[in-house]
């Protein structure tokens, strides 16, 4: 049966992080080469890894270095993103579906990896996987926005993603985590689920695109001279010209803000603007809005359907996790329980080893004459007490010790199948919280669907050219976040007040990424990777 657990578990995993193969390896170093080492050298000069950085000074880590993904177990021991992708992988599906990457014989390994050794099989293969080089080093999008955003907005609005708490998090992120917020102030983020993962619409482009043609029609983009897929945002925010010329039908306006949107934006936020701007929109926008409602509600299914089984799979993977350690616990117990009594006996043997050399019978006469002591016998002093193995008194304190050691270990054994049941009723406990939030998730989503729908037709029919202005929600707490810092961990990462620490923050790097021109050839601009 474990056997059986194991396969369909493999099989599982390997489904889940498999992708269709758009084109072939290049060929490969004739070693492969290791994960990228992270960390960083301190004010004295003194290089320490991510686990260290994230453990001493997790703000600096967040502020500097966002890209060194990873999380804290529940020991409080920090592990990079491939350990948690091979050791708990649905979990990790669950709580950092922005940790991108993927397996190689095995291993898994970050997307800066892939695109440093691979980047024409990353390009065809994960296009979702956004980011772009700084002084030869690709970065992911996290990185751009917290240190060169500017260039990142000019060039990449098809990079979706909103901050939390100061880290920058992909729509992926964001739709496993709050999708009510998402579909209420981003419409926009355009993606679907492909295998219980949520994929951008560029991913669909390139994997699938009779699906996204047939089920996501209003995913308008085209793809650029590489063979990568963009938005029509991006394309007019770097060649409005080639839209006019190949996509006249991409028909959109710009808001107070002088950000230009599509018609379904539009249909989707501003109805009763669009429509008081251009009256021969209505139908259109109409038609918008039945589609979106239909593909909404679809949405709904799928996401419920698809987090359903996620959590299923993080809680047997909780409970495999909690059974492993509490049988390494035991085993532990065991040895050291095995150990303790070998131990014991073998003081009592050598204190019980003087009274039997004692009780031996004394050698004949001739055979003392025949073989004589080659040693002469030392000088005994007057008798004393008997040794201290002797006598009942002895094998009584020896029965006391074993029975000792007998109740230590049926407590141990006790103690650490009451934490595994603990830890089980938790894990149930947490499982059942999940469930039950998921199901609040689908209802507000349900009414927040229809309340808008409903919403959308009425603007619709009232035209207002001005009205008041929209107000995106702030972001709401995840749902599923990983695991919190350490609290004492935290307060010892901040540098002393009276100065820098030796281990303070290095100094922070990197060079403005180049300009991109856009000329636009028979598809347009180039993609910047």
């Amino acid at each position: 049966m474990k056997a059986l657990k194991s396969l369909v578990a493999a099989a599982v995993v390997m489904l889940m992080l498999t992708a269709p193969a758009l084109a072939q390896y290049a060929p490969w170093p004739a070693q492969i080469p290791p994960s990228p080492a992270w960390g960083d050298y301190d004010q004295s000069h003194t290089w320490h890894d991510a686990s260290w950085w994230w453990e001493n000074q997790p703000e600096w880590v967040q502020a500097n270095h966002p890209e060194w993904w990873g999380d804290f177990d529940e020991d409080h021991m920090w592990h990079p993103a491939g350990w948690w992708w091979q050791n708990e992988p649905a979990w990790t599906q669950l709580h950092h579906p922005e940790w991108w990457g993927d397996f190689y014989q095995g291993v898994w390994y970050p997307a800066s990896w892939w695109w440093q050794y691979q980047p024409a099989w990353t390009r065809a293969n994960h296009p979702e996987w956004w980011g772009y080089r700084d002084n030869g080093v690709w970065y992911p999008a996290s990185w751009w926005w917290r240190h060169k955003r500017e260039w990142m907005l000019e060039h990449h609005p098809d990079w979706w993603g909103n901050d939390y708490q100061g880290t920058w998090y992909p729509a992926s992120w964001w739709w496993q985590n709050d999708p009510v917020w998402v579909q209420e102030n981003h419409p926009d983020w355009w993606g679907d689920y492909d295998q219980d993962r949520w994929y951008p619409a560029d991913w669909w482009w390139a994997h699938r695109p009779d699906y996204a043609r047939q089920n996501h029609p209003d995913w308008w983009g085209d793809f650029d001279d590489h063979h990568v897929w963009h938005s029509d945002s991006w394309w007019h925010q770097n060649n409005p010209t080639w839209i006019l010329q190949h996509h006249p039908e991409w028909q959109g306006d710009t808001d107070a803000q002088h950000q230009w949107h599509d018609l379904n934006w539009w249909a989707a936020r501003e109805p009763q603007v669009a429509v008081a701007r251009h009256p021969d929109w209505r139908q259109p926008l109409q038609q918008s809005i039945e589609r979106q409602h239909v593909e909404q509600q679809h949405a709904i299914e799928n996401h419920h359907d698809t987090q359903a089984q996620v959590i299923a799979r993080q809680h047997t993977e909780q409970l495999q996790v909690v059974g492993r350690k509490s049988q390494a616990q035991l085993q532990a117990i065991e040895q050291q329980h095995t150990r303790q009594m070998s131990d014991l006996e073998r003081q009592h043997e050598q204190q019980q080893l003087p009274q039997r050399q004692s009780r031996q019978p004394p050698q004949r006469l001739g055979q003392q004459q025949q073989q004589p002591p080659q040693n002469p016998p030392q000088q005994r002093g007057p008798a004393g007490p008997p040794a201290s193995g002797a006598g009942p008194q002895a094998l009584q304190q020896h029965e006391q010790q074993v029975q000792a050691l007998e109740r230590q270990h049926q407590q141990q054994v006790l103690a650490a199948t009451q934490r595994q049941m603990q830890q089980e009723q938790a894990a149930a406990q947490q499982h059942l919280a999940q469930q039950r939030a998921l199901e609040r998730t689908q209802a507000a989503r349900e009414q927040a669907v229809e309340s808008r729908h409903n919403q959308q037709l009425q603007a619709l029919s009232h035209p207002n050219p001005k009205p008041p202005p929209p107000r995106i929600a702030p972001p709401p707490p995840p749902q599923f976040h990983g695991n919190p810092i350490p609290p004492h961990r935290a307060a010892a990462a901040l540098p002393p007040s009276h100065g820098p620490a030796p281990g303070g923050p290095p100094p922070q790097h990197g060079a403005p990424p180049p300009q991109a021109a856009h000329g636009g050839g028979p598809q347009g601009p180039q993609k910047h990777h």
